[in-house]
């Protein structure tokens, strides 16, 4: 056998040329799960796999041939393989040229290297693919573009292989002189006109090749430099992603963090070396540095390197008075990567400023909000900073589409240590966000109710000046029309604790005792609001608009402990005393609430006037698709299905529902509570199956938005399944029973959602013919709800009717 090595490398190719659409990195993945007839499993790297097929190298044992060729399907006659590869192995000669020409050094591979295995198929498919001649690799400084490059690199089969690092212009053009001299076997100095020569020969040449430009910091500068050619391809690492690189011919694939998953396994094999660890702790480090691949490298060599465990850099790292450049020193560098985390970001900024002017300051805005979605109009002002933004995205700092800006958590915390001054950031933040806010959809008002969260977080210490911020304010009043009381009311408690303000303090404690009254205790909230009242007055005056608040919510209160004449008083007074427009939000509620009073109170056709009055004057000042228009809808629905007319009551309803989703969306509260009051009078109306139907659709409707055990999807779970129990469903009872465990547990037993979903149990004990029981429950129930609600809490009223009732003979 004239060359052993030649002989094993064809037979193997032969192997290879079996799964031609199959990538190596596919394959050697597929080769390495293979279960050999020893029952072991060995791991094959695709980098040696090419080495093998192309002669480069033999294997050190067969295992790793054997599982090629099982990978592959199987050899008929492995002895001979085997044979093969013996001889290979034990042939001296050093190996024959391939007649390939290497020229330039990839980077090492980094240490605990992950596969990826996606994005080596997508940059092998795009390689393949005829019309693509460049293969672009773009993302943030630090994610592992240089690594996948030099994977694709040695898993290459092209006859001419160069790498050149591609920072400057300069650099590709050594690059490239040293690739003509290569392989023309050329003398001379003068990199320029190499550089042509090889240019001229990869536009001309029917040898294959790959030409690797690695980390391209400007593309202007590479004006005449990129490589073109039929017979190669050109693969591209760069942070940027301008207009100039996005070619028809190009193939563009995005590289950004590790999943959790990878970031964890890369830090547990990292960490191998260190027994100090706790495996279990590695996700959540893996967590705080947000799966970023130059931040966990660096992260797991300062661990190593200083001594310190887990733990104690968790601290470090959520102390936000540690800089970023503290937390990732280049005293332990990430592998061989050439910048620190810090580093990286800040190059990159000040090739952002070049590019456009106030990029910087724009970064610093960016830095104060939430990493995972700011609406456009928060940072534009009007489109005044489109320009910055644009460089910023160009430069992989931020991403910038669907009208949403994102960047990554540590590059917000550089960006950070990049401002001098945080509270100047802060309050434009702040103002913008309160800008945007006035005029914003329910999908826009949640991602600023989030960005102003996130201030408050990193900045929130410089919103106090002068007072409170006004879009402080807004946090728990967004919580609370999104039905989440118990945030809005731990969020105001929160702010309250830092308010000094007398208006300040008003508007929190508002917020706090409306919270505790939707929470289902109003006699408390209603004591509240006589202190708030009181102080509101005093401090701001009667007819000051955060006083006349007080005065409306301690009418509200006043209403739902059962002082329904009192309250229609206080109203009817505050309507007629306050001084604001007819479709003003407070007198739109005090005029809403007092069609309530007069309806609860035995005046349904007041009522009923009375809300539509109101409707007629909002369809003239707001329009009839307002949402304040269609809210007050909701109530004049009631009083017309109260007076008699329950197929009217549903086409107002109908008309409320289909209004609300258009302005409000399908998952604001607002639409919920209009949906499941639809199917109330529906079932009313005696359309029980098409009710039922609805009463299904707004439980899931809340239980998506809100989750199975918030208190809005509890009351209309319940209420679902009473309608279905009165339509007849024998398994209503007990599916009611066992919602009753759920409502108490969320709500408390003395809460008014638990004494009703203990009424509509009453009533579906008697339905089905257990009268003693039934009685003996609402009996029960009654005497808890005179004592919670008032005896003239008009559930109360109901439940004694009912007991009333069923108790004469």
């Amino acid at each position: 056998m004239s060359d052993p090595k030649a002989a094993f490398a064809q037979a193997l190719a032969r192997l290879r040329e079996r799964l031609p659409d199959l990538s190596d990195e596919a394959l050697a993945r597929r080769a390495s799960a293979v279960v050999l007839p020893s029952g072991r499993r060995v791991a094959v790297n695709a980098r040696r796999l090419g080495e093998w097929v192309g002669g480069q190298s033999v294997p050190r044992d067969f295992d790793g041939v054997l599982a090629v060729a099982l990978a592959t399907g199987g050899v008929p006659k492995l002895n001979d393989l085997r044979e093969l590869w013996r001889a290979a192995h034990q042939d001296r000669r050093a190996t024959p040229k391939s007649g390939r020409v290497v020229v330039g050094r990839p980077p090492s591979d980094a240490a605990a290297l992950r596969d990826r295995a996606e994005l080596a198929d997508a940059i092998d498919a795009a390689s393949r693919e005829r019309d693509v001649r460049q293969v672009l690799l773009t993302g943030p400084g630090g994610v592992g573009k240089s690594q996948l490059a030099t994977a694709a690199f040695h898993r290459a089969r092209a006859d001419v292989l160069v790498w050149v690092g591609a920072r400057t212009r300069q650099s590709v053009l050594t690059g490239y002189a040293r690739a003509w001299r290569a392989l023309k076997s050329a003398a001379g100095t003068d990199d320029e006109a190499q550089a042509d020569l090889f240019l001229a020969w990869l536009r001309s040449t029917d040898t294959s090749w790959l030409v690797v430009l690695d980390d391209v910091d400007d593309p202007a500068e590479l004006a005449g430099l990129w490589p073109t050619g039929d017979a190669g391809r050109s693969l591209v690492t760069t942070q940027r992603r301008d207009a100039s690189l996005l070619r028809p011919d190009s193939r563009v694939i995005g590289v950004g963090m590790f999943d959790p998953e990878e970031a964890t396994a890369y830090l547990s094999a990292r960490l191998a070396v260190d027994p100090r660890h706790d495996p279990d702790q590695l996700a959540v480090l893996a967590d705080a540095l947000g799966c970023f691949p130059l931040a966990l490298s660096q992260a797991a060599a300062f661990l190593i390197d200083s001594g310190t465990d887990v733990p104690a850099y968790l601290d470090l790292l959520a102390d936000r008075r540690h800089r970023v450049a503290d937390l990732f020193p280049p005293t332990s560098p990430a592998d061989e990567h050439h910048d620190t985390v810090a580093g990286s970001v800040r190059l990159a900024v000040e090739r952002a400023e070049s590019l456009a002017a106030g990029a910087v300051d724009l970064l610093g805005l960016v830095s104060v909000l939430a990493p995972d979605g700011i609406p456009e109009a928060v940072l534009l002002d009007g489109g005044r900073g489109l320009p910055a933004l644009r460089a910023l995205h160009r430069l992989n700092l931020v991403t910038h589409q669907d009208r949403r800006v994102e960047a990554h958590a540590l590059v917000q915390r550089t960006a950070r240590d990049l401002v001098g001054d945080l509270a100047p950031v802060a309050v434009t933040a702040a103002d913008a966000i309160e800008r945007a806010w006035s005029t914003a959809d329910p999908d826009t008002a949640a991602a600023l109710f989030r960005n102003a969260e996130v201030l408050r977080s990193v900045a929130g210490e410089h919103l106090w000046g002068g007072g409170m911020h006004p879009v402080l304010r807004r946090l728990g009043r967004h919580l609370a029309e999104i039905g989440r009381p118990a945030a809005a009311r731990d969020v105001a408690a929160d702010l309250l604790a830092h308010a000094t303000d007398p208006r300040d303090v008003v508007a929190l404690r508002t917020q706090v005792a409306k919270a505790i009254g939707d929470l289902g205790d109003p006699a408390t909230a209603l004591a509240h609001f006589a202190e708030i009242r009181a102080t509101a007055e005093r401090d701001l005056g009667p007819t000051d608009e955060d006083a006349l608040w007080a005065r409306f919510h301690q009418a509200t209160y006043r209403l739902e402990t059962g002082l329904i004449e009192t309250a229609l008083a206080e109203l009817t007074s505050l309507v007629e005393s306050c001084d604001l427009p007819a479709a003003h939000p407070l007198v739109v509620a005090a005029e809403d609430d007092r069609a309530l009073c007069l309806g609860l109170s035995g005046d349904l056709v007041g009522a009923r006037d009375a809300s539509d009055a109101l409707v007629t004057v909002l369809r003239e000042e707001l329009g009839p698709r307002h949402k304040q228009t269609l809210r007050v809808m909701l109530g004049l629905g009631r009083w017309i299905g109260e007076t008699g007319d329950a197929r009217l009551a549903v086409d107002t309803y109908q008309e409320a529902v289909d209004g609300l989703e258009a302005v409000a969306g399908r998952a604001h509260h607002d639409t919920f509570i209009a949906r499941h009051n639809l199917a109330y009078w529906r079932a009313v109306a005696g359309d029980l199956p098409r009710a039922i139907t609805e009463f299904d659709l707004a439980a899931a409707d809340a239980e998506r938005a809100l989750g199975d055990g918030h208190p809005t999807t509890l009351t209309y779970r319940s209420n679902l399944v009473f309608w279905q129990g009165m339509a007849g469903d024998p398994g209503a009872l007990d599916h009611l029973t066992a919602l009753r465990a759920a409502v108490e547990r969320v709500f408390g037993p003395d809460h008014p959602r638990a004494l009703r979903i203990r009424q509509q149990r009453a009533h579906l004990l008697h339905r089905a013919g257990r009268r003693d029981e039934a009685v003996a429950e609402l009996r029960a129930v009654l005497a808890e709800m005179s004592e919670v609600q008032g005896e003239n809490h008009p559930r109360t009223r109901e439940a004694a009717d009912l007991l009333a009732g069923w108790e004469t003979p």
